[in-house]
């Protein structure tokens, strides 16, 4: 069984490789895990170690749609470079490209390249799609309204309900994650109203998709993470099939769970993902007392 696996934003794969160390230590021997770099180096992410030791790498350079569509395309590379792959487990931003290029695959019909994924804490989801949303992009910067300015939100009489989920939405996950952290990396919010209209990302959300997301995937995400990083990854999650998805809650923060009950409660949820597939056999956990 060969899985890729996907590191968030400014970190790097042997930094992840690490972040896994008890969740690899109950897999089945015969998985094997390949961990890569994202393609562009940068700073050190948010919430990575001072004693971690660079370089670090992104997937993506921004989140525009350019961007996004240059991001799955370093991803399909990698799949077909050095596949074939069964899967994917990803963490954080590498969570956020799976699913921008699982929906970019499915609404282009082509199949993708692996059968499940596992997402850990899963960043803000962007589409390469530049249509995306753009009714409302177009009246929102028609109004020059501001999306950080949570004054003008409460109790805007001329949004639409439409336009109002898409402040909504932007305000709870990276608005607020842009006012917490300094680290966060994002574009300044007011490239909304006065930006170039190509250099706005295309958040995903259900309300935006022409269909959810058919793959089976398993979410992952720690009940002490941030609140803004919690509803992101619960925006992540409800891109996808309600049938076609296993959640599993962890006490920890921003990170891979550590316990080993919480680590086979995953593990299971894999094997579940595994079952949908046409010949799935499982995920292989070492040991008993599953």
């Amino acid at each position: 069984m060969k899985i890729l696996c996907l590191h968030g934003v400014g970190s790097s794969g042997a930094i992840l490789e690490t972040q896994m160390a008890n969740f690899r230590r109950e897999l089945d021997p015969s998985y094997e895990l390949v961990f890569v770099d994202g393609p562009f180096e940068c700073e050190r992410g948010p919430g990575v170690p001072e004693y971690r030791i660079g370089p670090f790498f992104s997937h993506t350079q921004g989140y525009s749609p350019v961007d996004i569509a240059q991001a799955i395309g370093y991803l399909e590379d990698i799949l077909e470079d050095e596949g074939p792959f069964d899967g994917i487990f990803a963490f954080s931003q590498g969570a956020a490209l799976t699913l921008s290029y699982f929906y970019q695959q499915q609404i282009a019909a082509n199949a993708p390249r692996v059968n499940f994924a596992c997402l850990f804490s899963t960043a803000m989801p962007c589409s390469p799609d530049a249509g995306m949303g753009d009714t409302i992009i177009s009246k929102l910067r028609a109004l020059e309204y501001d999306i950080a300015d949570r004054a003008r939100c409460n109790g805007q009489q001329d949004l639409t309900m439409a336009e109002q989920e898409f402040v909504n939405v932007l305000q709870r996950t990276v608005v607020d994650a842009a006012d917490n952290d300094p680290l966060f990396p994002w574009i300044d919010m007011d490239v909304y109203r006065y930006g170039e209209q190509d250099a706005i990302p295309r958040v995903m959300y259900p309300s935006l998709l022409a269909q959810k997301i058919q793959i089976p995937t398993v979410h992952v995400w720690g009940q002490n993470d941030f609140e803004y990083m919690i509803k992101m990854a619960e925006v992540a999650r409800s891109i996808c099939e309600e049938g076609m998805v296993k959640t599993v809650l962890h006490t920890g923060l921003h990170d891979i769970p550590k316990r080993r009950t919480e680590i086979k409660a995953v593990l299971r949820s894999i094997d579940w993902a595994m079952t949908q597939v046409s010949g799935g056999g499982g995920c292989g956990i070492s040991g008993s007392g599953r």
